[in-house]
């Protein structure tokens, strides 16, 4: 019982200790100010020089330290690009309207931190360098966007989300997220929009009063590149699929994003973190019930051991359970450990036959089992009854089953079950049952091939795919990549050509999907033209894996349908920061969005019409 009380003591404490490094992580007291430590390297005299202009507005991504020096993950994202290109870099900040009109006017090669969603003439996009949010920042919090109904709302100029949401609000346009914070702080308009991790920044800096509320969208920065430098852009593409399948891109984030921006006060972690404070409250207070009451239980059971039961409530128990399973087993046997005896209680005629009453229990147990259990079990079937280990089997359980298949009666399910026991726990009597499970076993079976399988495919269906993401949720898979793919024109080869084409194109391509992805992961069919990838560990080279489905795509041809065209997004987990069960979400909805730009892409390279076309 000390044992116990210590063991109890440990956990309070450390429930007590948990809350207090979560405040003091939130507050930011276990991280430091991240500083350049990857530089430019390229010293030839004959190297290229690699003209970038940036935003000096843009913490953490670009902006000039206390001694005046350029600093912040895209300047280190660049230095790691030009020493892989063996090309120096020539840094130039500025605000953002003129950092664009000095990318139009060929004084910079490269801009820095140019919204995949936006563009500037004469200039394209490299893949997205990383992920960030646009967030309501205002002197109080809002939980829903409604609120910003007839309010004054600040953002940049010719922000995208001028263009895609209609707040019925009225939009007061800046340059520079710290134009758009004073104007809130100042109570120049009512809220501002800003990019979630610069703004926290200028707001700690500045000492302004305004706290972060809604997440608006999704932002993913690029390195625009002037449209006469494509060769440039292929370049620096390359060079970012590697720093990502490296995770150098990774640690960046995590260096100057998650480490270096998320600090805030003890009142802001209270109010932000209020969910995981109750929520902790509500563990804490159940967690000192439980122990209460499992404290309570252990005594009382301490106290039964330790005093001697009466031999005629022994007896009553076992009369007790006799009376409770009659009519439910199809052969029921009290066995006495210690006297190696038998005694029936009922059995069928098949077993009756196999008994020899003149022989202990053992070989009872064993004759029975060799003449009842199909050839394939009966090995399993003599080690599960071999009487000779059932006590220490069933040393601190009180039932033991397990499941075999009959000669008679198909599956049946054996089960021994502790009758009485010493007073050291010691087994002396159990009662061993068998009971037909035959039927039970073939309906579940045949329900789990009709709840799992998608029956054109024989891929696994949308009610697969819902049970595994929600088992790798409990697990908390942090490792887990996601694969969705999309057929292109399903509708227009059904309308063209019948639907018996459009069966034909569902089953090529989950073919295809199965032979690239099956070997690391399950496949899924969620939708008419709809496909799912999971994969639970960690792959390096998943790029290579979508250009074989892709290759794949290009070779095959069908009878009804003669080619096929895919879109496919894939995102994995190391790309989501502090990816956890809660972000799950948006692991999902990073894989649909690159397969909405792969479809996008498609169309406009194919000149076809969207509208109509799926």
């Amino acid at each position: 019982m000390n044992k116990i009380k210590i063991s109890f003591i440990v956990f309070l404490i450390i429930c007590i200790i948990l809350p207090v490094l979560f405040t003091l992580k939130q507050m930011g007291y276990f991280y430091y100010k991240p500083k350049i430590e990857i530089k430019n390297s390229v010293e030839e005299p004959g190297a290229k020089t690699l003209r970038v202009v940036a935003d000096y507005d843009f913490a953490p991504y670009s902006f000039y330290d206390k001694d005046g020096n350029v600093t912040g993950l895209n300047v280190e994202l660049v230095n790691e690009i030009a020493n892989r290109l063996n090309m120096k870099t020539q840094f130039m900040f500025a605000d953002w309207p003129s950092c664009k009109k000095m990318i139009q006017r060929g004084e910079a090669d490269i801009i820095l931190s140019l919204e995949i969603f936006s563009d500037i003439n004469g200039v394209v996009k490299t893949i997205a360098t990383g992920d960030d949010e646009l967030v309501v920042f205002g002197k109080k919090r809002i939980n829903n966007l409604a609120s910003l109904y007839d309010k004054k709302v600040a953002l940049m100029a010719n922000s995208i989300i001028k263009r895609i949401y209609d707040f019925n609000c009225e939009y007061v346009e800046f340059y520079t997220n710290s134009e758009i914070l004073e104007a809130v702080a100042e109570g120049k308009v009512d809220y501002g929009i800003c990019h979630g991790a610069v703004a926290r920044k200028i707001v700690e800096s500045k000492q302004y009063d305004v706290v972060p509320s809604m997440s608006v969208m999704h932002s993913f920065p690029a390195i625009g590149v002037r449209e006469d430098k494509e060769e440039l852009r292929d370049m620096i593409n390359e060079v970012l699929i590697h720093l990502n399948v490296e995770g150098v891109t990774k640690n960046l984030q995590q260096k100057w994003i998650t480490n270096y921006t998320y600090k805030r006060s003890l009142l802001e972690v209270l109010m932000f973190e209020s969910r995981f404070y109750t929520l902790y409250t509500f563990f804490f207070l159940f967690a000192i019930a439980v122990m209460g009451i499992t404290y309570g239980l252990i005594s009382q059971k301490d106290r039964e051991f330790k005093s001697n039961l009466k031999i005629q409530n022994e007896l009553k128990k076992k009369i007790e359970i006799l009376n409770s399973v009659a009519g439910v087993y199809n052969t029921m046997h009290v066995i006495n450990i210690r006297d190696n005896t038998v005694v029936e209680v009922s059995a069928s005629d098949h077993v009756k036959q196999y008994v020899n009453k003149d022989t202990d229990a053992v070989e009872q147990m064993r004759f029975v089992m060799r003449n009842t259990v199909v050839a394939e079990d009966v090995e399993m079937a003599l080690n599960f009854t071999d009487l000779a280990t059932i006590a220490q089997k069933m040393k601190n359980k009180d039932t033991l089953l397990a499941e075999f298949r009959g000669t008679e009666i198909g599956w049946f399910c054996a089960q021994f079950i502790a009758v009485e026991r010493d007073e050291f726990g010691n087994l002396i009597e159990v009662m061993f049952t068998t009971q037909c499970i035959d039927e039970m076993k073939k309906e579940k079976e045949r329900l789990l091939k009709l709840s799992a399988y998608d029956e054109l495919t024989r891929l696994y269906n949308r009610h697969s795919y819902t049970a595994k993401l929600d088992e790798l949720k409990q697990n908390n898979n942090r490792n887990a990549t996601i694969a969705v793919i999309d057929i292109n024109q399903l509708k227009t080869v059904n309308d063209t050509y019948g639907h018996a084409a459009g069966d034909e194109l569902i089953r090529g391509v989950a073919s295809i999907i199965s032979k690239v992805f099956g070997p690391i992961g399950t496949c899924y069919r969620i939708g008419g033209d709809e496909f799912v990838v999971l994969i639970e560990n960690e792959v390096s080279d998943i790029k290579s894996y979508e250009q074989q489905m892709r290759t794949l795509v290009s070779q095959w041809s069908g009878t009804n349908s003669l080619t096929m065209s895919i879109s496919c997004g894939i995102a994995s987990a190391s790309e989501i920061p502090n990816f956890a069960i809660t972000k799950y979400n948006e692991l999902i909805k990073l894989a649909d969005t690159r397969m909405y730009e792969d479809k996008t892409q498609f169309y406009k390279n194919n000149g076809i019409d969207r509208r109509g076309s799926k």
